[in-house]
């Protein structure tokens, strides 16, 4: 991949982690004032979107309905509810993912926010961003392949939840797009739907127990 590239697929998984972090009232103007600033970053890679209308939201309340058990099913935004835990437990935060993600900070030397757990998708975002900005196409590749791999059914969450979430839907709807693309630029595969589905299993478990 050129260097060009790699400026476009960082922009594009910076403008996906902004639009999945919780919403504060610049993110709100940014998407009123210019709503085709991310179609416009995502077609740079391959993404076609229509801009959402966010007329009359209230994104921080769509978002904690959405994500954060505000309205219940809802869909956990973070890693460690669908994946494999050490031992039998499974379907909880601050797992195995988690971890890896804070030990991956901690290399850079970066603190992670203290509003959020540390494989939440838009951190995840942004340090694929990261590995895409300095052209380290391999380790990108590993990542989207270990850590990534739960995309999928975090999106069949997100169908099944109740909250409306306009914004965040569609935040999810091209984030599985622009996966899909990128596995295929770096020739990763997507995980098979059996897998899919433990994960979404493993997630449901999580979300009952609220």
């Amino acid at each position: 991949m050129t260097v060009d590239h790699a400026d476009a697929w960082s922009d594009a998984l910076v403008a996906l982690s902004n639009c999945l972090r919780r919403p504060d009232e610049s993110v709100q103007r940014a998407l009123e004032d210019d709503a085709e600033a991310i179609p416009e970053l995502l077609a740079q890679v391959g993404v076609e979107a229509e801009p959402v209308s966010t007329a009359g939201r209230d994104l921080t309340e769509d978002y904690e309905a959405l994500f954060g058990a505000f309205a219940t099913p809802f869909a956990p935004p973070a890693a460690s509810p669908y994946k494999e835990w050490y031992g039998d437990r499974s379907g909880l935060m601050d797992g195995p993912p988690a971890t890896a993600m804070e030990q991956r900070y901690d290399a850079l030397d970066v603190t992670v926010p203290d509003a959020y757990p540390a494989d939440h998708v838009a951190l995840q975002l942004e340090y694929a961003s990261l590995l895409a900005e300095a052209q380290q196409w391999d380790e990108l590749a590993a990542f989207v392949d270990s850590e990534l791999d739960w995309i999928d059914a975090f999106a069949e969450l997100v169908d099944d939840a109740a909250a409306q979430a306009p914004l965040q839907r569609w935040c999810v709807q091209q984030l599985v797009a622009t996966i899909e693309q990128l596995r295929e630029e770096l020739d990763v595969d997507d995980p098979d739907q059996e897998r899919v589905e433990q994960m979404a299993s493993r997630a449901r478990t999580h979300v009952s127990d609220q």
